[in-house]
């Protein structure tokens, strides 16, 4: 209380951008699809704007301050935990809750490691619970959830990040939700069925995560 000192709040400026597609469904093609043409343009932009959003989010990964791994090490439970302690003990602890977002082959190691008898000391009940419910979606380890997504791309050197963070290190900012729109073109003689999003997403603190850069190599066994 003797030293005083002066609090200043510095603000950063962010502007959202569009990201969409288009699509042209022929009065041709519209008569000869056998399944309804609408419905299947429909699925094709809604999963082709859900990727991009997705993509955009995963390429934050290596922007983090700090990058456990290295091209072409290997991935393990090990590197899981140390990257989750490493978030627990910096100077300023990484703000809870923490979740990871991994590249399927590397929960494939993850996997491997647990389900091998002897691997770790893990309890043989854990590595039967982990066999039995290998890939449903998401798991916890060391109370931290554990997401796998194919969305992840790896390298040409089939290296691959995936992240350990708190929400608090990235942004996710919107302008509108996806919106969608179907529209009769008389030029085209179709109709145009479109799908628009407006947004950014930006690195807020890199202090607060841990990218994971491993092999991401297709398993043979």
């Amino acid at each position: 209380m003797t030293e005083a000192q002066q609090l200043t709040i510095t603000g950063t400026t962010y502007s959202t951008n569009e990201a969409g597609c288009k699509l042209v469904i022929t009065k041709k093609t519209r008569n000869q699809m056998k399944e309804d043409a609408y419905k299947a343009a429909g699925k094709v932009g809604g999963n082709a704007i859900g990727k991009k959003i997705d993509l955009d989010g995963l390429a934050l990964f290596s922007g983090l301050n700090t990058i456990k791994g290295a091209a072409g090490s290997t991935f393990s439970i090990d590197q899981l935990r140390a990257a989750i302690s490493d978030c627990y003990a910096q100077a300023e602890p990484v703000p809870l809750p923490l979740q990871a977002v991994l590249h399927p082959y590397h929960y494939d190691d993850i996997i491997n490691d647990m389900a091998t008898p002897g691997t770790n000391n893990i309890p043989p009940d854990m590595q039967k619970d982990f066999l039995q419910y290998y890939f449903r979606g998401s798991e916890k380890l060391w109370n931290t959830p554990i997401y796998v997504t194919g969305n992840i791309s790896a390298d040409t050197a089939d290296d691959a990040y995936g992240a350990v963070f708190s929400k608090l290190a990235f942004i996710y900012l919107v302008g509108w939700e996806p919106e969608e729109w179907v529209e009769y073109d008389p030029s085209l003689r179709g109709w145009e069925i479109g799908v628009v999003a407006d947004y950014t997403m930006v690195e807020e603190d890199g202090t607060y995560g841990r990218a994971l850069l491993y092999d991401a190599s297709s398993p043979t066994a």
